[in-house]
């Protein structure tokens, strides 16, 4: 008799398999990102269709074969018909995922990966703020939960807090006294980052993730977080993701 283990976890991408199997990748918390197959998934009627289409939340129970997962039931805690049902949100959903599946591992508990990404779906799913700064609150908050955080609470030189800061890609913030002290510094990478868009950025790497998406911001703001990621990103995540294309920038 194979063991099967119930896992929590959502699917992030399923493809078709054979006549009428499934293949799905599905992150979990106990076991970070699997791939499993599902058995008959696509037949009319079988107890595994719904619970193995992209974005389903809930307890799936696997077994492992000699190769492979297999996926013997699950238990839908929640499932986000509307993103699947909208092509913008259904862009930004595949985004998200595939970042997650970039960053998780088989075999690494990956609780914080998967929160994130539910509460992210959440957010999209509820139309309260607009989608680019959803995709900038995951990135910020995703990239600290990596290791690939910056230092951004105080400069990196002298240490105070209570100065306007300059972000210079160099591992976070320099303020403006220690920039003019370091003219090629400054010439290498200039970035200047406004006190609002600085408390934003802070707010998203201290805040419960229950509390991540509950709060807006002027559209100069946003643009100016919007300029800091693509920097950002760009210096510490040499990755390129396909669903990205889909993206309006």
């Amino acid at each position: 008799m194979r063991e099967t283990v119930t896992l929590t976890g959502m699917v992030l991408t399923a493809s078709p398999m054979k006549e009428y199997d499934r293949r799905v990748e599905i992150l979990t918390r106990e076991r970070g990102r699997i791939s499993a197959f599902a058995q008959g998934a696509r037949k009319a009627g079988s107890a595994l269709s719904a619970c193995t289409l992209p974005f389903t939340f809930g307890d799936f129970a696997i077994y492992e074969g000699r190769s492979s997962y297999n996926v013997k039931g699950g238990m839908i805690q929640k499932f986000f018909g509307d993103i699947a049902e909208d092509y913008d949100m259904t862009c930004y959903a595949s985004y998200f995922a595939e970042m997650a599946q970039y960053f998780t591992r088989e075999n690494m508990e990956a609780p914080d990966e998967l929160l994130l990404l539910y509460m992210t779906l959440l957010a999209l799913q509820n139309k309260r703020i607009p989608m680019k700064l959803i995709r900038i609150i995951y990135e910020m908050r995703m990239m600290m939960i990596s290791g690939q955080s910056l230092e951004l609470f105080q400069c990196l030189r002298c240490h105070r807090t209570d100065t306007k800061s300059v972000y210079f890609a160099a591992g976070g913030l320099v303020c403006e006294e220690c920039a003019k002290k370091e003219a090629p510094l400054a010439k290498s990478y200039p970035f200047l980052l406004g006190g609002d868009a600085l408390y934003s950025l802070q707010y998203i790497l201290t805040v419960p993730v229950e509390r991540l998406y509950s709060f807006a911001v002027t559209p100069q703001v946003q643009g100016e977080l919007e300029h800091f990621m693509r920097s950002y990103l760009g210096r510490y995540l040499p990755h390129h993701f396909k669903s990205l294309e889909f993206l309006s920038e």
